[in-house]
């Protein structure tokens, strides 16, 4: 089979003047669908789990989606939150179309705010035709400062046009708000500890929900060293983060797997051992399944938290007591959400990327090339820089002239590539 990734170019007979520039200016194929296979990833984990064709306002409350706010629709929220408004992903394609929307990346627990009053009467949802007029504003929809473009303890916009270095932010697993880290306040390897735990929760949530403090036990904790290890019941972080995380996270989530099969697996012999049982042992039984219920597990001491933000693990939520006394402490705190094994956005990205198991273009695009020679592996690339050259001046123009670029004027320039193509096809190129 070729060798895909690195092409040869000394096989053929190329003048050394193209040859130097082929070496300058292209790049390998694989490279390419590398590139495009990681957008289709991160395509599939933020918005795979969404509708984009069906407004999700009929939905009611989605337990959690990809949101986006519209500032053209509502330019008084930019000062004032309580004109904020957050719009489904189907409908920043029919109803917002070049306006300037804040991406949200996901919100639990909100309906659509596009065919309602916070719209205003003026705009209506195309995707909702049978509403003759905007509906009254959703009341259980929760608006913070991101809906107004602004992150973090520094309340700065992301991306930040004043910042020269990298911004690395991290999304608070209750109230959903980024934070950069280097502004949680957090402890020294707190770099390490974002890229090893499933949830963070800032600060702020951590010291408002005082239950949480009970269960920092369980969560993941600063390491004095890169050779010290640190064990959080099912996660275990030892030297530096791998660099293989792909490879780590498919271990996590087959492990996770593990557990739940075995758990139901357990579930399902108690069943079965039960309905084997005379029936005079049956009501014994269930009045132990009460007990345990109602029997508080929670830890009965805070440990040693002081203050800041804290890294939790993939299965933290599911040590969380549920007896009648602390369900009584979640429902007062509307933090019942934290129950639900899929709330969080890990679980959302996971079900994006299930969605989207289906073959990608990477894999036919890997297929594609491995089944022809390196010649025609050099005629590709050079075509496909020939394209992204031509494409980048093309969109220069449109910066140029502060024009936004539309679907229309993608499909003209690649028809005009197409024309053009057509036409050296049919003109021979020698003469006699």
């Amino acid at each position: 089979m070729a060798n895909i990734n690195k092409v040869e170019i000394t096989d053929v007979d190329v003048p050394e003047v193209g040859k130097n520039v082929l070496d300058e200016s292209s790049v390998t194929m694989l490279d390419v669908l590398e590139e495009e296979k990681e957008l289709e990833e991160e395509y599939a984990a933020v918005l795979g789990a969404s509708d984009e064709k069906v407004c999700t306002y009929a939905q009611g409350a989605v337990k959690r989606q990809a949101l986006y706010s519209c500032l053209t629709c509502c330019p008084e929220s930019r000062n004032d939150l309580s004109k904020c408004a957050g719009v489904c992903l189907a409908c920043t394609y029919q109803c917002h179309e070049n306006h300037e929307l804040v991406e949200l990346y996901t919100k639990r627990n909100f309906c659509c705010d596009c065919p309602t009053e916070r719209m205003g009467n003026s705009n209506r949802c195309r995707l909702n035709p049978g509403l003759k007029q905007a509906v009254a504003a959703n009341r259980d929809n929760l608006y913070n400062q991101n809906f107004q473009g602004l992150y973090c303890n520094c309340h700065r916009p992301y991306p930040d046009p004043e910042r020269t270095t990298e911004e690395v932010m991290l999304q608070c697993g209750i109230c959903e708000d980024w934070f950069h880290l280097n502004h949680l306040d957090g402890p020294p390897i707190g770099q390490k500890l974002m890229e090893a735990c499933s949830e963070m929760i800032c600060s702020g949530c951590m010291a408002k929900h005082e239950f949480l403090m009970y269960y920092t036990g369980l969560s993941l904790t600063s390491v004095d060293n890169l050779n010290e290890s640190v064990t959080d019941g099912n996660v275990t972080i030892a030297g530096e983060v791998s660099a293989c995380e792909d490879d780590d996270n498919k271990l996590k989530s087959d492990l996770d797997k593990s557990i739940s099969e075995i758990m139901n697996m357990g579930e399902c012999d108690d069943k079965s051992v039960a309905d084997s049982e005379p029936l005079c042992k049956k009501p014994k039984l269930d009045n132990d399944n009460n007990e345990a219920k109602s029997k508080c597990t929670r830890p009965t001491e805070k440990g040693d938290y002081v203050k800041g933000p804290t890294f939790w693990g993939a299965d933290w939520r599911n040590s969380l007591c549920r007896c009648p006394s602390c369900m009584l402490i979640y429902k007062k705190e509307n933090v019942e959400y934290l129950l639900d094994s899929e709330d969080s956005a890990k679980s959302y990205e996971e079900r994006g990327m299930q969605k989207a198991a289906a073959e990608s273009s990477y894999e036919q695009g890997i297929r594609a090339l491995a089944s022809i020679d390196r010649v025609q592996q050099i005629d590709v690339i050079t075509e496909y820089n020939r394209m992204k050259d031509r494409l980048k001046d093309y969109l220069q123009t449109f910066v140029a002239s502060k024009k936004v670029v539309t679907e229309d004027d993608i499909n003209r320039f690649f028809s005009e590539i197409r024309n053009e193509k057509n036409v050296e096809i049919g003109v021979p190129h020698f003469c006699r």
